[in-house]
């Protein structure tokens, strides 16, 4: 069904730019008034978690060559189960996407423009993305793997620049709360590193799939230090109180740059690299939900479903939260539960578990 072809290395870097742009946005201010000074080790745990997900979904991909979730579903469950529960997945993508265009926009509207109608965000970044993926996967995927580098090196200047500004201080006493505690917040990150189940949609479009295992498992890893060492330098600047206290700390450290007095307000720059992320982390999940969403009716070509799935993202987004506090709310209180503990976990470990010993049918490799 999909045309185009990526390398290991275009999926993995793609999945690096889903897993990474919008979680330093939100997790750092969220797990510190949970945890306070220790919000970066819940960064660490939750790579585990990560890496769970990551083995799950390249062992289901094996079994299965050559199909997606959505294609294999039926083959695991029989085909009424697998239809339904490949909706829920078209759903799920749909909805997870309509919730990074809202804060896409809410970020925007508060940091930079606050007297531009979020309408206006949200419909750009959707024009935007429909015209990336009208492109073809193979165009977007490589023009992610050249603006990468620059979203990371952006994270590594807000996390490096501001040292001054820190003391290392703040971060004491280390593992202060109890482990329960750390491993129940750590399920909001590994949520966010669980979106890494997305690879499962990409993997029929590898022209090679023979390392993207080891691949991934290193950006879950590399993610959670880069996350780690973005709650440590928040921490370090403004104290685990004041960190929870904050809309978006990450913001806060990047308006604390300033080089020789001369280069000052270099945020802009900044965010605007890492929003260029996020619109790739859109474009993915619209990928995968207009995918999804053909390979469950059976259509041979999902591109003349792209208009209208984009146009139901936007209505979502635009109608899910009414605001920040409801947003957070959802972050904090329903987010782990609807992916780490669902889709992007759970049901894929369940059905690794069916194909095991209840296999109803084997796709062997020619």
């Amino acid at each position: 069904m999909e045309p185009g072809k990526i390398s290991e290395r275009q999926l993995v870097f793609l999945i690096t730019t889903v897993l990474i742009t919008t979680v330093v946005f939100w997790m750092p201010q969220l797990g510190a008034r949970a945890v306070a000074q220790d919000v970066w080790l819940t960064a660490l745990i939750a790579s585990l978690w990560g890496i769970l997900s990551v083995l799950v979904i390249i062992a289901l991909a094996r079994r299965y060559p050559g199909l997606t979730i959505i294609e294999y579903l039926p083959l695991i469950l029989g085909k009424p189960l697998g239809k339904f529960f490949g909706a829920l997945y078209a759903f799920w993508f749909l909805s997870i996407g309509a919730v990074i265009i809202f804060e896409f926009a809410h970020f925007l509207n508060i940091t930079i423009m606050p007297r531009t109608p979020l309408a206006v965000f949200m419909v750009t970044v959707m024009a935007l993305c429909f015209y990336a993926l009208r492109s073809g996967l193979e165009v977007w995927a490589r023009v992610n793997e050249i603006l990468l580098p620059v979203v990371v090196l952006a994270m590594l200047a807000v996390i490096v620049l501001p040292f001054g500004n820190m003391d290392l201080r703040r971060l004491l006493p280390i593992a202060d709360h109890p482990l329960g505690l750390l491993i129940s917040t750590s399920a909001n990150s590994a949520s966010w590193h669980g979106e890494v189940i997305l690879a499962g949609m990409f993997i029929p479009a590898l022209a090679s799939f023979r390392s993207t295992s080891r691949s991934l498992i290193i950006s879950v890893v590399t993610i959670g230090f880069i996350l780690a060492a973005v709650e440590i330098a928040s921490v370090a600047a403004f104290g685990g109180l004041l960190t929870g206290q904050k809309e978006f700390p990450f913001f806060s450290l990047a308006r604390m740059i300033g080089i020789a007095r001369v280069f000052e307000r270099l945020e802009v720059l900044i965010v605007m690299a890492l929003l260029l992320g996020t619109s790739f982390k859109i474009c993915a999940f619209l990928y995968c939900s207009t995918l999804s969403a053909a390979q469950v009716f059976g259509f041979r070509s999902f591109q003349f479903l792209l208009l209208p799935v984009s146009v139901l993202m936007l209505a979502f987004a635009q109608n899910f939260f009414k605001g920040i506090p409801e947003l957070t709310d959802f972050l904090t209180n329903v987010w782990p539960g609807y992916a780490l503990l669902s889709f992007e976990l759970v049901i894929p470990l369940f059905l690794y578990l069916i194909a095991i010993f209840h296999p109803l049918r084997q796709v062997k490799e020619s």
